[in-house]
């Protein structure tokens, strides 16, 4: 494979999670750096790339599309992820510069030969895009679609996880009609698994949707009269396309998923989006409220606190573990998601944060106060373990998932403490519904450490143990009940205070049913008057 290549950082990137484009030009302006600047420019794709804080690359091939193996994109993001800086020197605390390229983000968009090359990229490697665009070409060769997939996101998959690459879905825009468009057009819609088709006129561009009732990211959208060059293409597909749909690693394969993304996540009625100044720094947050209820209706419920991981901020994070979706079928609670300065929680700079966020809440939120329920996924857990042992009158119940353990935080120098030293000693009790995965290079699946800190401080003991059975069900609402084994550890009551659950074939993400999980586990506490003992509700 060729080394050389066009990339175009926005100057927009800082610390915030990155999308990455490949853009597969036409032969003719893939021969060198040169003229593959100019066809970023035609096209409109540098335009986009700078307005969304994102990155651009452009594989130069002087040779033609066809001398390239149908692997080079996937290799290509491995060698150079971790390579691009920063044009303005802003990054995520500890990456030294250099920008951080999302997994769950990464998109294509091919124009004539390279759209035929992207295309047949597609039918083997389904599993690295959350979106892809054909302009003038499609897919020829489909014999990959018989072979298992390589799995990217969990290296080594439990024996029974046999999945084809005909079987993950991935959202796909076709413009222009070629001789390859239409068995696209056939091949995409079937691993989609369309059943639906309407139709609309985008910016002037008239679009045939054909999508997934259930799931609305597995789409598949034609404009077959529509095939020229414009910045109207290129806006278009980023805005309808790109900016709106996701793949969540919480699989080998991930999980297609339709999201707001960032402007629509700050405009949408949704959220609502708030800000308090604590010390230096000021914290953002969104809080959504169940769908259909304002805010006399929601007087004395609970709240749930979700708080991001490294890197992730809430824009991403806030439709990622379906916490509000669940808030929107249950109707039980409200949930409020913080922000932290450039994306990484810290004890020492954030450690009253949450109390003075919880405190600005009571200007318009009535909540229950004894019912405030603490979670968070990989530096948010770690920060949802500080907070709960630094401050635990402040929360009924905690739920980190997917965090560092102690450590892999003193070693990499993550954290200084998970838990507080003095947490064990000061008499609160607080349960916790961990949860990790199997295949997580980042979180350990061995809690024993930690459990040596929670079981003690909730009257439970590793002898006073059972595993939780028959539970994760469909009557009982999860989708995916088979890759839960959880363990309760009971007090002298032999109440549960604390549950270990881990996730099978699950790498560094998260499920819907995993909220669902936590929920059932935290609702049944309460903290009377901030009280050192917690009561069942």
């Amino acid at each position: 494979m060729s080394e050389r290549f066009y990339s175009y950082v926005s100057t927009k990137c800082g610390a915030d999670c990155v999308q990455t484009i490949f853009l597969c030009a036409p032969e003719k302006y893939a021969i060198n750096e040169e003229k593959a600047r100019e066809f970023a420019v035609l096209s409109g794709w540098i335009d986009q790339v700078e307005k969304n804080a994102a990155l651009l690359i452009m594989l130069i091939v002087p040779n033609g599309w066809n001398d390239f193996s149908s692997d080079a994109l996937l290799i290509f993001y491995n060698k150079y992820k971790n390579e691009f800086k920063s044009p303005t020197g802003i990054s995520i605390p500890g990456r030294d510069g250099i920008i951080w390229l999302w997994e769950t983000m990464i998109y294509a968009v091919g124009y004539d030969e390279g759209a035929d090359y992207l295309g047949n990229v597609l039918v083997k490697h389904s599993n690295f895009f959350a979106g892809a665009a054909l302009i003038n070409g499609g897919a020829s060769d489909f014999s990959p679609m018989n072979e298992k997939t390589d799995h990217w996101f969990v290296a080594q998959p439990t024996s029974d996880y046999c999945v084809l690459n005909k079987e993950v879905p991935v959202p796909v825009w076709l413009f222009g009609y070629t001789k390859n468009t239409e068995a696209s057009s056939r091949y995409f819609s079937e691993i989609n698994h369309t059943d639906h088709i309407l139709t609309d006129t985008i910016n002037s561009i008239d679009v045939e949707i054909h999508y997934n009732l259930k799931e609305p990211a597995q789409q598949v959208r034609t404009s077959f009269e529509n095939s020229r060059v414009d910045l109207v293409i290129a806006k278009t597909i980023m805005n309808e396309l790109f900016n709106k749909s996701i793949r969540w690693k919480n699989s080998p394969d991930g999980t297609i998923k339709r999201y707001l993304g960032r402007n629509e996540y700050l405009t949408s009625q949704r959220f609502k989006h708030y800000s308090v100044k604590c010390g230096n720094f000021d914290y953002p947050y969104s809080v959504h409220i169940p769908n259909g209820l304002n805010i006399d209706d929601i007087k004395g419920y609970p709240l749930v606190i979700s708080l991001h991981g490294r890197g992730e901020p809430t824009w991403v994070f806030a439709e990622k573990n379906g916490w509000d979706k669940l808030a929107d079928e249950t109707k039980e609670f409200i949930v409020v998601f913080p922000d932290s300065k450039f994306n990484i929680w810290q004890i020492e700079r954030d450690y009253d944060a949450l109390e003075t966020i919880l405190n600005d809440l009571k200007k318009t939120y009535e909540y229950e106060p004894e019912r405030v329920y603490l979670t968070g996924f990989s530096n948010g857990a770690i920060y949802t373990c500080q907070q709960a042992s630094t401050h635990p009158w402040l929360f009924a119940a905690a739920s980190p998932w997917n965090g560092p353990d102690m450590e892999t935080c003193k070693k990499g120098n993550i954290a200084s403490y998970v838990y507080h030293p003095d947490f064990i000693d000061s008499d609160y009790e607080l349960p916790f519904f961990i949860i990790v995965g199997d295949n997580d290079s980042k979180a350990i699946a061995d809690r024993h450490d930690e459990l040596e800190i929670v079981l003690p401080i909730n009257g439970c003991s590793f002898l006073n143990e059972e595993e939780l059975k028959n539970y994760y069900t469909n009557e009982n609402k999860f989708e995916e009940g088979h890759r839960f084994k959880t363990r309760l550890y009971l007090n002298k009551n032999l109440s549960p205070r604390v549950g270990l659950t881990v996730m099978k074939n699950m790498p560094h993400g998260a499920i819907f049913d995993e909220s669902r999980a936590a929920w059932n586990f935290m609702k049944r506490f309460r903290r009377p008057n901030r009280n050192k003992h917690i009561e069942e509700v």
